[in-house]
């Protein structure tokens, strides 16, 4: 009996062992360049076509349309379809992305030009032509015309090759139609056109008083310096005002609201009605903004139609959504019950009731439907601060705008990213978890109840040799539990010790931890942990998805809170058998850079080694949307700045450091890495430190693999690993 035993024990070892070797290893190159390779299958080109219940992908060269009452997809055109003699030289190889004007015909883009497929026809056609050098792209709902940027001016393209120059004033220090504000408060782009697309709001910003800053180019010969416009905290900072283009007259008015030239235009939005602009204008303090109503002909004030006040910060950053059958209601975004939450307001009547309460947020709005009876929304699950698991998911829930009932549609723990049909009947769901890589299903939107599965996508690394993955929870300042990832080796046994990469990000608007397909690590750290680490993330106070006491814990002292919060994540690592912690790491880039130098500096006996990427190292080198809402001015806080800042004890290190920053970076100036330098040999410490030439902020593309190699190469040496 005893044999038997045995036998069979060797028998499975030996079969484990057989398809341990049938695996291969994930190369560091792989991670990096081949990435798409190892994340879940999607359902390409997935959408909803306009007025039914029908959606369409494509599959390779094939657009197919599918029905939720029918089970056999059928297809629409193929490329060749669409090339049919009008591209030039049949160009499309592969079918391209799309857009609905309506259920019969979508247009879709080949080099530079847009064109209009008839699905009725068969046929394409040409509907218009952007020049080879347009930027910052932007068309309108009809797709009937793009407005861009050349240098600094705004043009818009009309169909059959009409284009406009709406601006001729652009120039050093004078701006059109491109983001401000540093792309802070939610500004992702510079043009914002009216629902019927007959105007045209865009955003004109004057930096000529704010102070230039100068990277060096070394690809020309003698090298040459790059100017830009970078106002650091307590500087003085740039005049944004909003224009709006009448496409019918060709007139421009400009909005140029009331109070100091240095506000913040943020949140831009039209109501239905396509006469009213509405902007969410905050002041520099970041501590009040008004919710303006323009008219859109004029350019005047109509009236403000409610503020918001906080004694730390405000943030907004999501645009009014108003509603079409009721065109004088509108959705608000607000933190005021310190959760992101929905309000239902009223032009004339200002606030209607709250939409969702209690301790979760609203990520997104996936959509209205037709009868605007409900809102569907994306957020959290319930947030305990005892027991946080709920920031890590995100669900489907359906709204009610009468009366804000809630329902939750998802149920299954993971992350749930929806799509609402036209007919608002039916929701794609796109879901994965730490489990389940991935599956896209077609839900009822009044119940949650799967209707059909479009993708059970199969695990992109089941043939690669890579480790586990799981979430912990660890005690951190204030009492808060915090969320985070650990990550062993494929090889893991308790009874031994490995050493630790802890890699850091901690700063305002980042949550690395999710229970979504490997709980939200990057391939490289798979990679890292087969080199024979634990590789560890802890997402601490001031990170995002918490609720607003939890980020606001950071307020005039970013970096000392956070650093207790990453100690407090060292301290438990420390106390796992199976972790060796004499040989620990830190890594991070940009905040986490700064994280990764202030650990090595504040407490230098948690860590021996560190690699800080793009760090910033004085808030009173940062630039001032971000600093000034966090650390208020320097000459208001000048015990925070000085707290804060890392140059001054420099003498500090311990441990070997490594240094890392682009050359040409215009986020975190390299001037940062350059002040802390001067400290080093001033106080006679000697870290190591590598320039990226000709990069901004952070390394891309190929180069991204000779960055990795290095920091973990270095990594590798400090704390003798031999991969």
């Amino acid at each position: 009996m005893i044999r038997r035993v045995f036998l069979f024990i060797a028998v499975v070892g030996t079969t484990l062992l057989s398809a341990q070797e049938t695996k291969t290893k994930l190369t560091l190159s792989d991670a990096i360049l081949k990435g798409w390779n190892f994340y879940p299958e999607q359902v390409r080109g997935l959408q909803w076509v306009p007025g039914a219940s029908n959606y369409c992908f494509t599959k390779g060269d094939s657009l197919m349309m599918g029905s939720t009452d029918r089970k056999a997809d059928r297809l629409i055109a193929t490329a060749a379809n669409l090339n049919n003699g009008v591209l030039p030289g049949d160009s499309l190889q592969r079918f391209p992305a799309l857009d609905w004007p309506d259920a019969d015909s979508f247009t879709f883009r080949s080099g530079g030009h847009v064109y209009t497929y008839s699905i009725g026809r068969k046929a394409s056609s040409l509907r218009l032509s952007i020049p080879a050098d347009a930027e910052n792209e932007d068309h309108d709902e009809a797709y009937g015309k793009v407005a861009f940027t050349r240098d600094n001016n705004l043009f818009i393209a009309f169909p059959r090759d009409s284009i406009v120059q709406v601006t001729t004033d652009g120039a050093d220090g004078i701006v059109n139609g491109k983001s401000v504000h540093r792309e802070e408060y939610g500004i992702t782009k510079g043009t914002f056109w009216s629902p019927d697309g007959s105007k045209l709001a865009f955003y004109r910003m004057d930096e000529t008083m704010v102070t230039p800053y100068y990277v060096e180019d070394i690809s020309t010969t003698p090298s040459t310096f790059k100017k830009f416009r970078y106002p650091m905290a307590g500087q003085t900072s740039h005049h944004v005002t909003l224009g709006v283009y009448d496409t019918r007259t060709g007139k421009t008015v400009f909005i140029d609201p009331d109070g100091p030239k240095d506000h913040y235009l943020t949140n831009i939005s039209w109501d239905p009605d396509n006469r009213h602009v509405q902007i969410i204008l905050l002041d520099r303090k970041t501590d009040h903004f008004s919710v303006n109503r323009y008219d859109a002909s004029t350019g005047q004030l109509v009236r403000t139609l409610f503020e918001e006040r906080n004694d730390k910060w405000l943030e907004p950053e999501r645009p009014l959504t108003f509603l079409k059958k009721t065109p004088t209601r509108y959705l608000h975004w607000s933190q005021r019950d310190g959760w992101w939450h929905l309000y239902l307001y009223d032009v004339n009547l200002g606030l209607v009731r709250p939409l969702t309460q209690g301790n979760w947020l609203v990520k997104d709005i996936v959509g209205i439907d037709p009868a605007e009876r409900f809102v569907y929304v994306e957020g959290t699950a319930e947030i305990d601060p005892k027991d946080p698991k709920g920031a890590l998911e995100t669900q489907l829930y359906r709204i009610e705008l009468k009366s804000g009932k809630a329902a939750r549609l998802t149920r299954e723990p993971g992350t749930h990213h929806g799509q609402l049909s036209s007919d608002g009947r039916h929701l794609i769901d796109r879901f994965s978890s730490l489990t389940v890589p991935g599956r896209t299903e077609v839900l009822d939107a009044a119940t949650g109840k799967r209707v059909k599965t479009l993708l059970t996508s199969k695990d992109p690394l089941a043939g690669k040799q890579v480790g586990s993955i799981e979430f912990v929870q660890v005690p951190g300042e204030n009492g808060d539990i915090l969320n985070g990832r650990i990550i062993k080796p494929s090889f893991f046994q308790s009874r031994e010790q490995y050493p630790v990469i802890v890699y850091t990000y901690n700063g305002p608007h980042v949550q690395l931890v999710t229970n979504s397909f490997l709980g939200g690590a990057s391939l490289w750290m798979l990679e890292a942990a087969e080199r024979g680490y634990i590789v560890f993330t802890l997402d601490g106070h001031g990170s995002s998805n918490r609720g607003l006491a939890f980020e606001q814990a950071i307020y005039r002292q970013l970096g000392i809170t956070e650093v207790k919060d990453q100690v407090r994540g060292a301290e438990y690592l420390k106390s796992l058998p199976y972790v060796d912690g004499s040989r620990m790491a830190i890594h991070g880039w940009s905040f986490g850079g700064h994280m990764t130098t202030a650990l090595m500096l504040r407490d230098p006996q948690e860590f021996q080694v560190g690699v800080a990427g793009g760090a910033v190292q004085d808030w009173r080198l940062y630039e001032v949307m971000y600093t000034e809402r966090y650390m208020d001015t320097p000459e208001e806080n000048p015990e925070g700045y000085e707290e804060t800042a890392l140059p001054p004890i420099a003498e500090n290190l311990k441990g070997d450091l490594l240094l890392i920053h682009d050359n040409m970076d215009q986020t975190v100036v390299p001037q940062h890495a350059e002040r802390f330098l001067k400290s080093c040999v001033d106080k006679g410490v000697y870290p190591d430190f590598f320039y990226y030439p000709g990069h901004e902020h952070n390394v891309r593309g190929k180069d991204r693999v000779h960055l990795y190699t290095q920091i973990l190469d270095y990594i590798d040496g400090k704390l003798g690993v031999k991969p």
